[in-house]
């Protein structure tokens, strides 16, 4: 206390005078604890008395795996990175010896154990040491030499392609793949599908990523969708494979083949015009362009090289370079607040995608799936098949564990063969045969023409059910948070929202003999005997609700057909754009004109029958006639004996054929102006029945109808839907059909 006391003692300095400071020297008064290890004893103590129990106990639990697994989870407690840190370790350690005790007991539960207790010792070591998995890593990478392990992942690019050659044309395309170990997700980047449905029509699907969390979810991205048809197809020369190869022979990857070429041809084709557009605003490689695939030895370095190539692939997706183009073209135009919104965004991107070519992307291989399917092994495929069983205890696992959310999904037509379609389908030649029918095609063909239309759809939760017992059928729901679909002008960036729904939902159910290999499950073929049992028991019915449904039933199963249960409801309110009410107007008025035309069309055809049906029955009278005054032409020159009484007789016979000669002619002239009377009212009515729609149906009192209806739905709570059955034949699923017997159906 003495040198407190002393400092307090001296004088203070006069003003402006500071004290030099004295440096001290702080001694502590006694050393600080030291840093105890997380790790305790208890970890060795449990090791030890491992050890000890291997030695005294009998070799038939060494060998079981048990005492190695304990061991391995104690040095990984020690050093601080034990699997499942959260169990207490006495608690493992006690589950493990009760279990091997009682495994001990019976061979089949020993077997099963020591299979379990080594695979779990490969992943604890794993895991917890760092060695083992550089073993590991070293070891793939010299067997696996077109994989590349970084960490804990499994990467792989420049995939072959998968051609769909079974039934349709297509070209399946996923540009890289990752795995990860530890979390047991896998993630595909840079996904392209192109399908040719028909000789007219395309569908092209893409998305930038989808994760696949294995026994939790899969997730997928913004998905573009794509109706093509006619001149925008990429397939359209490309015709369905006859598959008459030698399968034996036949290699797993192929090259050259003629849907790969026609996709790298359309794809420079594509890449050359965005090049020229965009010059070197943004990246833009070509179908070849191949990125180097060999990574760093160093594992931190490879990691930033896997990154950077996910990273390359994303950037040069058609969707990421269609919407630079568009920000770039809005912001030229100054036009920025049409692209505000995503679903503004989307329905652009997808509008822009869709002039560019199917796959964008094609890789220089591919693998077929018909050698895929093509199995070398009869009597073990023909041993599958008979294990339905087998097929569904499969799939009801991953239908429940992996639900499928998408975050958008938006598809894209264009309005060119919305036109080509309606001549087709709709029109006709009704336009040329009528005014008022050329007028309205115009009109609408001038709103379709112009633009493409897009739907979008958000938040999709997809499930599905398989079920394991045949007596419940496959259920698959579809929930839609929000629908709307836009109007698109590319050349203008201009965007018009003509619909907009609150959310949807959609239920499909379908019979669960539909499953492959269930052939012993489909509906045996009507006899005679089962159509008169079926019609004795409508008649019974007569008058019930059941009657009608038994009839259907009937028709169906005579046609050989079954069906799937469809219902789609959405959900209201619902917004609608002015345009598309003047535009279903304009199609409600052109529908009721085209009945008039298809009416009258019908009725000229009946008289067409109705005429040649007169003068073939004319036809067959003259020829009777003429062979009845050939027979009274012969049997009055046999009577030229009888002069004076044919002489009297002729008279009379002759006056009479003038008199029925006059009064059919009579008749045919009667006949004749009643149908040209009867023919000019009916053109008569026809003319006045097409006025009337004119004049009653026009369109502006269509549109107030429709708009007074509309708005009564922006407001209107609930859900409006449709719900039905979907005929679906079975003489395709009985070709395929196997006769062997099942096991365990």
């Amino acid at each position: 206390m003495e040198p407190t006391l002393q400092e307090d003692k001296q004088p203070a300095l006069p003003t402006g005078i500071t004290r030099k400071p004295v440096p001290t020297n702080t001694i502590p008064d006694a050393a600080p604890p030291k840093l105890q290890s997380k790790s305790s004893f208890a970890p060795l103590a449990y090791l030890a008395f491992t050890v000890l129990a291997a030695t005294v106990l009998s070799w038939r639990w060494i060998l079981s795996g048990t005492p190695f697994l304990a061991c391995s989870l104690a040095i990984g407690e020690w050093n601080g990175k034990r699997v499942f840190p959260w169990v207490p370790m006495w608690a493992i350690f006690t589950v493990l010896c009760v279990t091997s005790m009682v495994a001990s007991t019976s061979w089949v539960l020993y077997w099963g154990c020591a299979a379990a207790c080594y695979t779990a010792l490969s992943l604890s070591c794993l895991f917890q040491f760092r060695f083992a998995a550089k073993i590991l890593r070293r070891y793939l990478k010299n067997v696996l030499q077109e994989c590349h392990i970084v960490q804990d992942s499994i990467s792989l690019f420049d995939l072959p392609a998968l051609e769909i050659d079974k039934d349709t044309v297509g070209l399946f395309v996923v540009r890289g793949l990752t795995f990860s170990l530890s979390t047991l997700t896998a993630t595909a980047y840079g996904i392209e599908v192109g399908v040719k449905l028909d000789d007219d029509m395309e569908l092209s699907i893409q998305t930038d990523k989808v994760t696949v969390a294995l026994f939790r979810r899969i997730q997928i991205g913004d998905v573009y969708a794509n109706v093509k048809g006619r001149d925008e197809m990429t397939f359209k020369e490309v015709h369905q494979f006859p598959n008459e190869r030698d399968m034996s022979m036949d290699t797993l990857i192929a090259r050259d083949t003629p849907l790969l070429k026609a996709a790298y041809a359309s794809a420079k084709k594509g890449f050359s015009e965005i090049q020229e557009e965009l010059g070197d605003a943004v990246e833009v490689p070509g179908p070849d362009d191949k990125l180097v695939r060999k990574l760093s030895p160093d594992e931190e370095m490879a990691r930033i090289e896997v990154d950077k190539f996910t990273r390359h692939i994303l950037n040069t997706s058609t969707s990421h370079i269609a919407q630079e183009m568009l920000k770039r073209t809005a912001k030229e135009r100054d036009v920025d607040g049409v692209l505000d919104s995503n679903n503004k965004l989307r329905a652009a991107v997808c509008a822009q995608v869709h002039e560019q070519p199917t796959v964008m992307h094609p890789p220089t291989k591919s693998i077929r799936l018909t050698t895929l399917s093509h199995n070398k092994h009869p009597n073990f495929k023909k041993f599958l098949h008979r294990l339905p069983l087998l097929y569904r205890l499969l799939l009801n696992p991953i239908s429940y564990f992996h639900p499928i959310y998408i975050r958008s999904v938006t598809s894209a037509g264009s309005g060119k063969w919305f036109v080509s379609l309606m001549k087709d389908h709709f029109f006709k030649h009704y336009s040329q045969s009528d005014a008022e029918v050329r007028r309205l095609e115009s009109r609408i063909s001038a709103w379709l023409a112009d633009a493409n239309f897009a739907v979008g759809l958000t938040d999709l939760f997809c499930t599905a059910q398989v079920p394991v017992d045949t007596d419940y059928d496959i259920e698959c729901k579809f929930k839609i948070g929000d629908l709307m679909a836009h109007r698109t002008l590319p050349e203008a960036v201009n965007l018009t929202q003509v619909v907009h729904l609150g959310g949807a939902d959609a239920t499909f159910v379908l019979p669960s003999y539909l499953l492959p290999h269930h052939e012993h499950l489909f509906p045996p073929i009507l006899t005679d005997f089962d159509v008169m049992r079926m019609e004795q028991e409508i008649e019974e019915m007569a008058g019930t609700p059941q009657a009608v449904r038994m009839k259907k039933d009937l028709e169906r199963r005579r046609k050989d057909e079954t069906c799937m249960k469809i219902a789609v409801h959405g959900h209201l309110p619902a917004l609608f754009d002015q345009q598309l009410l003047n535009f279903v107007a304009a199609t409600v008025k052109a529908t009721k004109v085209i009945e008039v035309e298809k009416g009258h069309e019908e009725l000229v055809l009946k008289r067409a029958e109705t005429d040649k049906l007169e003068m073939e029955v004319r036809r067959v009278d003259s020829i009777a006639s003429e062979s009845v005054k050939s027979d009274q032409a012969s049997m009055s020159s046999n009577e030229s004996d009888t002069a004076t009484t044919g002489s009297q007789a002729s008279v009379p016979a002759s006056t009479q054929s003038t008199a029925s000669n006059r009064n059919t002619a009579w008749k045919a002239g009667m006949a004749k102006t009643f149908k040209g009377m009867n023919t000019k009212i009916q053109d008569g009515w026809r003319k006045a029945g097409i006025q009337t729609v004119n004049v009653v149906a026009n369109d502006r009192w269509i549109a107030s109808i429709v708009g007074k209806i509309m708005r009564k739905m922006e407001k209107a709570q609930g859900d409006v839907g449709y719900s039905g059955l979907i005929a679906m034949p079975m003489a395709e699923y009985r070709e395929k059909a196997e006769s062997e017997s099942k096991l365990l159906p």
